[in-house]
């Protein structure tokens, strides 16, 4: 349901890796809105029910663009007319570091592709190593900020 003048509103829950560490809660975006583009066209992020390590519950928090590095929250919409194939890349964070497959337009070099989006990236497989921590985090699908990537490197077929 939406208030006067508001679109209607659509929640998703979701883990987040920031610069300060991981949180997890429930973001509120537009119906309609793939959920990648919209988390790299709005530089604040709404978020209720979030929970922190060492912070406790938050019922509120205004989560900044620029500190979120990964997003992970389940399948998520993906676009594209154009032809692509399937890459393993290595995406490199300053906190770690993120093993998985993104399909890339067939005429772009990985590289190429993270200097030209204007959305979050799409993995799939992910195996994400955070170097404070010595778990890794395995997901299905997940969302990266290009923004906050040290490097990227597609990884050679076996």
């Amino acid at each position: 349901m939406s208030t006067a003048g508001q679109p209607e509103q659509q929640t998703l829950k979701a883990r987040v890796l920031t610069g300060a560490g991981w949180l997890e809660g429930t973001f509120h975006l537009p119906k309609r809105h793939a959920f990648a583009d919209y988390l790299a066209h709005h530089p604040w992020y709404p978020m209720t029910d979030v929970v922190m390590a060492k912070v406790g519950l938050l019922p509120f928090f205004a989560l900044a663009q620029h500190e979120v590095l990964l997003v992970a929250s389940g399948p998520t919409e993906r676009a594209s007319t154009l032809e692509q194939r399937p890459v393993k890349a290595t995406l490199l964070l300053t906190v770690g570091a993120i093993d998985g497959i993104l399909d890339l337009p067939a005429s772009l070099r990985l590289s190429d592709f993270i200097e030209r989006t204007t959305s979050f990236v799409h993995l799939r497989d992910a195996n994400v190593k955070v170097w404070a921590d010595p778990a890794a985090a395995w997901f299905d699908e997940l969302l990266v900020n290009p923004r906050r990537l040290v490097g990227v490197t597609e990884l050679l077929p076996e």
